[in-house]
């Protein structure tokens, strides 16, 4: 997603003026509405009246993948199928797979579930859902355990699932996978969802049950497996927690006290799920000929790019590094500022990253719906987008992102080998940063196709809208973000010149072999 700081603030304020204007009483209604309310037929049938106007007459790439008589049919077909009354939950699973023909990864509907007490999460903290005993990964529509409980002996990682609760497993994946889209016609993307959140996308689809039955395949057997809901073991951080009644020596508080401030000195560079940072700058041989650039995230908390890609560039040019790996594998996206600083440090002339792009009409969304808040976000949506949006000589509005001129390269730019290392979640910010290298034919791409379109996106501002009834919310850009870089084959990503597979095998031994490959590689052109 292309998010701009200052827009952030000016929504963060108008956000909190809507939470102090939001009551208890209205939480009470919102959770009647999503967790127990059966909406009518009527009911709904605006709610999917609401979704069309908003997507035909707002995203501006409603048509680009899906002709305009297909959806009016799709979503023609969907409100004849409303006979009955529907909970939030059902009604979900029958619209979201219609909003995604649209194509658009950053467009998606997002399921609203109730809002609980301190004392609800609490105790729901305590316990373990069945489905969360495992860790998962999606490869070539089979379904693998990555991890287990420490409670669970019988099965171990990489093991095959191919049923939950008699459902096999490719029918999982795909009642789970069409709720979402990724740009176009690709399907890393939607692999690449699945293995960073396959719980969290389970538990959307499927209802809550205390048990759950696998089917399970070892290399040497098939049986099954019955899960139960768990009490959580508690977890204690390391670093923060101290025992009751211990006391630690001077050397050891002043050793916490360092390790503390060395992280905080770092926070500029976060840190993934697995506390390892999401920026980083590693030299992979003793002559710092290899440098390894990591750049897991265009956007986090307390990121500073500007320093991190200037600290890191100086270091290169320090080191006299002849082969350059940038890993943007799992980078979702985020500033569009920072991906193109970047991009900078990668040309040695003056460049266009952006080309111009219109839209037909200058469209509010927060005015589509009624009330205070829509009104309130309203405003600011159009303190924003007058900064954004011009209206040009022929009538069109055109959006206004720095980019679309001649910028100049970085004096400390690389001129030695470039190396990409990019997969499915490759996407967003990531994806127009690939395109763009791509075109320069600078650099030599490794992994799997991008899940972000190499041709751009709809994304920019992207407000998250709730259908009047279900409550339902629609996540949506309204900006067109199209990279200086174009190819003839539409709606699909960056593919790599050398594409790398993982098997299960790979994973369960921790090999990472895009980057083995680059490594052999250029120990063959010494």
């Amino acid at each position: 997603m292309y998010t701009h700081y200052k827009n952030r603030r000016l929504f963060g304020i108008i956000f909190l003026l809507l939470a102090i204007n939001f009551s208890c009483t209205s939480i009470k209604e919102l959770n009647y509405v999503v967790s127990e309310k059966k909406h009518e037929p009527s009911e709904l049938i605006k709610d999917v009246d609401f979704a069309y106007k908003l997507l035909t007459e707002g995203h501006p790439g409603v048509y680009w993948y899906i002709e305009k008589k297909q959806l009016d049919f799709k979503f023609d077909s969907l409100k004849q199928s409303l006979t009955t009354p529907l909970t939030t939950k059902e009604f979900y699973k029958k619209i979201a797979p219609v909003i995604a023909e649209i194509k658009c990864g950053h467009t998606r509907l997002i399921l609203v579930s109730k809002k609980l007490t301190k004392f609800e999460k609490d105790s729901l903290e305590k316990l373990g859902k069945p489905i969360a005993q495992f860790g998962y990964k999606v490869i070539d529509n089979k379904l693998y355990i990555n991890s287990t409980s420490k409670s669970i002996t019988t099965t171990h990682k990489g093991d095959e699932i191919l049923a939950i609760n008699d459902i096999p497993s490719p029918e999982i994946i795909y009642n789970l996978a069409r709720n979402y889209a990724s740009d176009g016609y690709n399907q890393t993307f939607k692999t690449a969802v699945l293995n960073r959140n396959f719980i969290g996308w389970y538990n959307t689809i499927y209802d809550h049950t205390d048990t759950l039955n696998f089917k399970i395949k070892k290399p040497d057997s098939t049986f099954n497996l019955k899960l139960i809901t768990f009490k959580k073991e508690q977890k204690k951080d390391s670093l923060n927690a101290i025992k009751p009644g211990v006391k630690l020596s001077k050397d050891s508080l002043l050793a916490r006290k360092k390790l503390i401030n060395d992280r905080l000195k770092l926070r500029y560079k976060g840190l993934d799920e697995n506390k390892k940072p999401l920026l980083d700058l590693q030299f992979l041989d003793k002559d710092s000929s290899v440098a390894y650039l990591k750049v897991k995230s265009f956007s986090f908390p307390n990121a500073d790019f500007s320093r991190f890609f200037k600290e890191s560039f100086t270091e290169i040019k320090n080191n006299t590094t002849k082969n350059l790996i940038i890993d943007l594998r799992d980078n979702g996206g985020g500033s569009l500022t920072a991906c193109r600083n970047l991009f900078s440090y990668l040309v040695d002339r003056d460049f266009v990253y952006l080309k111009e792009s219109e839209i037909t009409r200058k469209f509010n969304p927060y005015w589509q719906g009624k009330g205070f808040g829509n009104a309130l976000s309203g405003l600011g949506f159009e303190i924003i987008s007058s900064k954004l949006i011009k209206k040009s000589d022929s009538g069109q509005f055109k959006l206004k992102f720095k980019g679309t001129k001649a910028l100049h390269a970085h004096k400390n730019h690389y001129d030695g080998k470039i190396y990409v290392l990019i997969n499915g979640y490759s996407f967003s910010a990531s994806a127009l940063l690939a395109s763009n290298l791509k075109q320069t034919q600078r650099a030599t791409f490794v992994g799997q196709e991008t899940g972000g379109g190499y041709n751009g996106c709809v994304a920019g501002t992207i407000p998250i809208l709730t259908l009047p009834n279900s409550k339902l919310k629609l996540r949506m850009g309204l900006f067109p973000v199209l990279p200086n870089a174009h190819t003839e084959t539409v709606g699909r990503g960056i593919f790599p010149d050398y594409e790398v597979k993982t098997t299960i095998e790979d994973v369960i031994a921790g090999k990472d072999k895009e980057l083995d490959w680059v490594m052999n590689d250029i120990k063959k052109k010494i």
